[in-house]
C-alpha cells in the first residue's frame, strides 16, 4: 500500500479515535451542554408556534429530547460500523457451509485501510452490478494472477487450490482470466450486435445505464458482446468501467475502449460455488469497493466463532 495512503488513513483514524475518547471522557459535561441547547431550541419552537397549553409544551420538549437522543446514538453507531466494527447479516446461501443464511457477522472495517486484502479473506464489499448492497464472499484471485476453473478445481497461476470444490460456471467457463492490477491497460472490444431497443441513431445512453442497473448481468442483452483484454490477454468483466457514459457512447457505436487502471482488482467467489452469484458471472471487484473483512460470527449463539 502506498505510503501516502497509510499516512492519510492513520491520521484519519487517530483524529476519529481521539474524538470518541473525548466524548467518553467528557460525557457528563457534554450531556449537560446538549440539554441546555435542547431546552433553548424547545422554547424557541414553542414561542414561534405560539403554544400556550402546558401539555403540548411537554410533548414538544419530549419529542425534541428523544429525537436528539436517538439521532445522536444512531450517528455514533453508523460511524462505528462504517469505520471500526461492521455488523452484517448474510441473507443467501452463497457461502455455505462457512456461513449460512441469517448468520450475523462482525467485520473489521479498519484492516484494509492499512494493508492489502489477502487470499482466503472473507471480504465485505459493495457489489458492482447495481452498486447498492454489500456482498460477502471469499477473496481468491489477487491482482496480476491467472485464474482458471476446471475439473472442479480452482487453479491460480496453474497451481490447484485444494481447500474446496469450485464449479466451472458463468463467464469464466472454459477460459482463464488474468486478474487486473493497477497500471494494466484494459481494452474493451465490441464484437457483436446490440439490441433492437438501442439500434436507432439517437441512442439514449442514460436509458442504457438505467437498464444495466435494473437488470443485473444483462450487459450482453443490450450492448455488443464485449471482450475484455488486459495487456492483450482476454479476461473477465470490469463493470466499473462500462457504466460510464463516455465508455457506453463508444461501445454502442462499435468503437473499442482503452483504459489504464488506477487501482487493483480482485476475484471474489462464494464457498458454495454451485449456488453463488459471484465474480464468475459479473467480473472483478475494484479495491475501493472492499469495505472490510468478516472475521467472527456472533449469531446464532450456538454457532459463535471465528470465520475461516
Amino acid at each position: 500500500m502506498e505510503g501516502s495512503k497509510l499516512i492519510i488513513n492513520g491520521m484519519f483514524y487517530i483524529f476519529l479515535t481521539l474524538f470518541f475518547i473525548y466524548i467518553f471522557i467528557k460525557e457528563k459535561e457534554l450531556v449537560k451542554k446538549i440539554a441546555v441547547y435542547k431546552d433553548r431550541f424547545s422554547d424557541y419552537i414553542i414561542s414561534k408556534l405560539g403554544i400556550k397549553k402546558d401539555k403540548i409544551k411537554y410533548v414538544i420538549r419530549k419529542t425534541i429530547h428523544y429525537t436528539e437522543t436517538i439521532g445522536t446514538a444512531l450517528i455514533l453507531v453508523l460511524v462505528i460500523q462504517r469505520f471500526y466494527l461492521g455488523n452484517f447479516m448474510v441473507p443467501t446461501g452463497s457461502m455455505i457451509p462457512t456461513i449460512v443464511p441469517k448468520d450475523r457477522l462482525f467485520g473489521n472495517m479498519m484492516i484494509y485501510k492499512f494493508s492489502k486484502p489477502k487470499r482466503e479473506d472473507i471480504i465485505v464489499f459493495k457489489e458492482p452490478i447495481q452498486n447498492k448492497v454489500l456482498y460477502t464472499k471469499r477473496l481468491m484471485g489477487l491482482p496480476g494472477e491467472t485464474i482458471e476453473i476446471k475439473d472442479g478445481g480452482l487453479y491460480i497461476n496453474n497451481v490447484l487450490i485444494k481447500e474446496r470444490h469450485y464449479a466451472d460456471l458463468g463467464e469464466i467457463k472454459g477460459t482463464s482470466w488474468l486478474v487486473p492490477k493497477k497500471g494494466d491497460k484494459v481494452v474493451i472490444v465490441p464484437i457483436g450486435k446490440y439490441d433492437e431497443m438501442f439500434k436507432d441513431q439517437n441512442i439514449d445512453v442514460e436509458k442504457v445505464q438505467k437498464y444495466l442497473l435494473e437488470n443485473p448481468g444483462a450487459v450482453g442483452d443490450i450492448l455488443p458482446q464485449l471482450e475484455f483484454q488486459i495487456n492483450g490477454v482476454k479476461t473477465g468483466m470490469l463493470l466499473d468501467i462500462i457504466d460510464k457514459k463516455e465508455v457506453l457512447d463508444k461501445l454502442i457505436s462499435g468503437e473499442k475502449v482503452e483504459v489504464t487502471l488506477d487501482e487493483d482488482y480482485y476475484m471474489a467467489l462464494g464457498d458454495n460455488t454451485e449456488g453463488s452469484y459471484d465474480s464468475r458471472m459479473w467480473g472483478f471487484v475494484a479495491e475501493n469497493r472492499i469495505r472490510g473483512k468478516a472475521f467472527v460470527r456472533f449469531w446464532p449463539l450456538n454457532r459463535i466463532g471465528l470465520l475461516k
